[in-house]
């Protein structure tokens, strides 16, 4: 376990006990949020630019109502937990506050979330309670224990059900949205309250000196934190473990990361005294928190930010393309990239990184990019909608045929065979093109809204995040050998190392199918689902982007996550010439990343 001081920075705030603390990532309330948990004329919820460290301050119509846990709504309202007055409120698109009263009086509620309905779900700590709002105000209540059980926290579970902690008899409880209620035991060692999920579908709460993981059947692991008297929030990290808020007992508090399989790293405060309380993560990757105070000479009025590793600490080359660079193919000892903004194709020599070459197309690429029979491809579209398809001879860098051969969509792709090329060119259709005479020379019926396509032992796999499933089809022949049920919204697809590789951008998983049993072998549980992303596979890894998570580092032999960084860039990837080629679209880069 190694310490690491400096690298948490303090934000000093006017509000005197900043708690809950949540980033919004869309909609009109975007941003960071925290409220400010007073009971005096003060209590109020409260915008904070993470450019300037401006504020930008709400009252709550209650005064001294202690404003507690704060957190997201499906609409992207922000609701929060007044505990004094005994309320739910919510802050409107509009920038009001709405304030809701608890049925049971001197309930407490505490913390809130968001359920698997789109309801609200909130602990009443005092009652024993776990209370459901709807959006229109109305609540339901669930009895999960007498008033000593003290629920505290809660999380949204893989399993649609609502997982809480319960201090007061050191239990995890679990509330289906019918209402009903299990429990299981958390072990030697009092709770702290805070409970999280993990990417591999694993739950984790603090103890005092510990942190343990749960699985949904309520086995335990236990892993001890040296010198730890406590713990404050735990977050779910996008690696398989967590981050926790420690104190030890020198009174040094800490950001302690612990891995899926134990292995521990802490981040150090850089003032004494004061513990991580809540934390929320921005779209740059890093940490917010607030702090709890163990000393008087500790003031917690402050905001407290640990930046993760992002792709620009790694050592790269960095290549200025002048538009914004997306689609990516190799061949010919280059890198063929597609330039949205510019309409054209950049040629990027791959011994000295030089762009040799830069040929217009007459429209926008899109759809993907090809390397084959001494040729780039490039899918042209738009208006969004398909046009034509560009073929770019690699000795002349020229267009020499320009094909009515549409793609089927902007965000598909193509790819190469032995003696084809392959390509979406409709809803279920993929169209087998012969590379000589620059016809349709096949159509293959494939599940609806199949859109990228890929080639390797014979085979084109074809993913469909509308239909969950990823089709084989013989590339000899054209028949469809196998369709395989891939959850989670399959869009982008690669193979590699005995395997093909699909990221899903519902659930932000990269699973891995076998393509002799045409089965899935693994489910990587990445945490970056969203428009966009791409995956490739080169040096014994699987490399996955996403715009504010650039680069996913995936170790083929284990199927575990190995690293992630976030921040810049994010909107394709591509590996050949033993490197990582990766776009960075706003800023009309594209780096060149040793793996």
């Amino acid at each position: 376990m190694k310490a690491i001081c400096g690298t948490i920075k303090a934000f000093p705030v006017k509000e005197a006990h900043p708690h809950g603390i949540v980033y919004n990532s869309e909609g009109p309330l975007k941003g960071l949020w925290f409220d400010n948990a007073t009971t005096d004329d003060t209590s109020s919820v409260v915008e904070f630019d993470t450019r300037t460290g401006t504020e930008r301050s709400h009252l709550t119509p209650t005064q001294g109502s202690q404003p507690g846990s704060i957190n997201i709504a499906a609409d992207r309202s922000i609701w929060f937990t007044e505990s004094v007055a005994n309320k739910l409120a919510v802050v409107t698109h509009e920038r009001t506050i709405e304030e809701y009263p608890v049925p049971t009086p001197d309930a407490y509620p505490l913390d809130i979330t968001r359920g698997p309905d789109g309801a609200m779900w909130f602990v009443e700590s005092r009652a024993g309670k776990i209370g459901r709002i709807a959006p229109d105000g109305k609540i339901q209540e669930f009895r999960t224990g007498d008033s000593a059980s003290r629920p505290t926290a809660l999380i949204a579970g893989p399993d649609k059900a609502i997982w809480f902690t319960e201090v007061g008899t050191n239990r995890i409880g679990r509330l289906t949205t019918t209402g009903s209620v299990s429990h299981f035991s958390a072990g030697a060692g009092q709770m702290t309250g805070d409970i999280t999920t993990a990417i591999d579908d694993s739950f984790w709460f603090g103890k005092k000196n510990a942190v343990t993981r749960m699985t949904t059947s309520g086995a335990l692991t236990e892993y001890e934190l040296p010198n730890a008297i406590d713990t404050g929030s735990i977050f779910g990290s996008r690696n398989g473990g967590v981050f926790i808020g420690v104190m030890h007992k020198d009174g040094t508090g800490s950001v302690t990361a612990i891995s899926a399989d134990g292995k521990l790293k802490e981040f150090d405060l850089p003032q004494k005294h004061l513990m991580p309380i809540e934390f929320a993560q921005t779209a740059d990757g890093s940490f917010w928190m607030t702090v709890q105070s163990f000393d008087a000479s500790a003031s917690p009025s402050q905001l407290f930010n640990l930046p993760l590793p992002a792709v620009t600490d790694l050592q790269r080359t960095t290549i200025v393309t002048g538009g914004g660079p997306d689609w990516m193919a190799t061949g010919a000892g280059a890198l063929w990239i597609a330039n949205i903004s510019l309409k054209e194709i950049e040629r990027i020599d791959a011994t000295t990184n030089a762009i040799t070459a830069r040929i217009k197309v007459g429209g926008v690429p899109c759809s993907g990019a090809a390397f084959g029979f001494s040729s780039l491809w490039i899918p042209l579209c738009a208006n969004d909608k398909g046009t034509s398809l560009v073929r770019i001879d690699a000795a002349t860098n020229r267009v020499v045929a320009t094909l009515p051969i549409a793609p089927a969509s902007s965000e598909g792709g193509i790819t190469v065979s032995r003696d084809s090329l392959w390509m979406a060119t409709g809803d279920t259709e993929l169209s087998r093109i012969d590379p000589s005479s620059g016809k349709v020379r096949q159509r293959v019926t494939v599940a609806s809204g199949s859109q990228n396509p890929t080639y390797a032992g014979g085979l084109v796999w074809i993913t469909s995040k509308a239909s969950n499933v990823l089709t084989a089809v013989d590339a000899s022949d054209g028949r469809v050998v196998a369709k395989v049920p891939v959850p989670g919204g399959p869009h982008f697809v690669t193979t590699g190392g005995g395997a093909v590789w699909t990221i899903g951008q519902e659930d932000g998983v990269v699973t891995r199918v076998d393509p002799r049993t045409k089965r899935i072998e693994a489910r990587i549980y990445a945490n970056t689902p969203g428009f966009g992303g791409d995956v490739t596979y080169g040096a014994g890894y699987v490399w996955t982007t996403l715009v504010g998570v650039p680069l996913t580092k995936i170790d083929a032999s284990t199927n575990r996550i190995v690293a992630q960084w976030y921040g810049r860039g994010g909107d394709a990837i591509h590996f050949n010439y033993g490197t990582i080629w990766l776009a960075d679209y706003d800023h009309h880069l594209v780096w060149r990343i040793k793996p």
